[in-house]
């Protein structure tokens, strides 16, 4: 009933927690991964999990072109109807039976309410990882109707789309947990390792430009939403 697609590099903290949050809400789904060959073990523990592979070049840099050409293009030859279009630290909060609901009410899109997962351990333990802060910005389309949606039209960073088809949005918000701040020394590294793959285009248009963020700025993120935190788990 719903295929998962996603971009990956170096997400081997990420992947199986993703794989099993999918393979939960959907347990019929096909997952297929579209890596940027990534150096540590990502691709063997999605082969692990009877993931489809798929590599993709970007002359070892990070290119938001790449990306929208990807999520613009990837799921238009699955074979089920319903495709999520994510990154792999977006965990969409829907089971298949609410799924089959909304598809039975006609809906074809859905648009779900952005939150950031926190974590200040030192040691990261995803599923343990129970407290977030609402943040708007992180509102995303990632899961349509492929048979209703000719296409999706997404921009850089996929936050706005300007879908082609039967439009119709879920009323229900339904949630999207996001798993960037897991760690302040893990956003720290991470933030580094993309600020230094930013491909010229990006520079040009700045896209992905908060991965420049300075170690203070994170930091004080950090600190400024101790006090906003939520239990979403």
């Amino acid at each position: 009933m719903v295929t998962v697609h996603t971009i990956t590099y170096n997400e081997e903290l990420m992947i199986e927690f993703f794989i099993s949050h999918y393979r939960k809400i959907f347990p019929d789904c096909v997952i297929k991964i579209y890596d940027n060959y990534s150096t540590d073990n990502t691709v063997e523990i999605a082969k692990r999990f009877n993931c489809e592979i798929n590599y993709y070049d970007s002359d070892n840099q990070l290119s938001d072109s790449k990306f929208l050409e990807i999520k613009n293009n990837c799921w238009k030859n699955s074979e089920t109807d319903w495709v999520v279009v994510c990154d792999c630290d977006e965990l969409i909060q829907i089971t298949q039976d609410e799924l089959i609901n909304e598809d039975n009410n006609g809906i074809t899109l859905f648009q779900f309410e952005g939150y950031d997962m926190v974590n200040y351990d030192d040691i990261i333990d995803l599923k343990t990882i129970s407290f977030g802060h609402r943040n708007s910005i992180y509102d995303k389309t990632l899961l349509f109707n492929k048979s209703k949606i000719k296409d999706i039209n997404y921009s850089p960073g996929c936050h706005q789309f300007n879908p082609n088809g039967k439009n119709v949005l879920s009323k229900h918000q339904y949630k999207l947990f996001h798993y960037k701040y897991i760690g302040v020394n893990y956003t720290i590294e991470r933030y580094k390792l993309f600020s230094d793959r930013l491909c010229e285009e990006n520079h040009k248009y700045r896209w992905s430009y908060h991965y420049k963020q300075k170690t203070e700025e994170i930091v004080n993120y950090y600190n400024s939403i101790k006090d906003k935190l939520i239990k979403l788990i």
